[in-house]
């Protein structure tokens, strides 16, 4: 199942609360565990791959 809009929704409050970017990936992302390869595209995409456990994952470590 893929992320829904709610989950990515947060997640991008979530990123913006702890000062990433919300359109474009950086060096930064790669904390989060994005790849190389994913974090030269826009963050929004990359949500979007993530499955429902994977993005579950990420707003757990942005809660923390």
């Amino acid at each position: 199942m893929n992320a829904t809009t709610k989950q990515i929704n947060y997640a991008l409050h979530l990123l913006s609360e702890h000062g990433y970017s919300v359109r474009f990936m950086n060096a930064g992302f790669k904390k989060l565990g994005a790849s190389m390869r994913e974090r030269s595209g826009r963050v929004e995409d990359w949500l979007r791959s993530m499955n429902r456990a994977e993005i579950s994952t990420l707003i757990g470590q942005l809660q923390d």
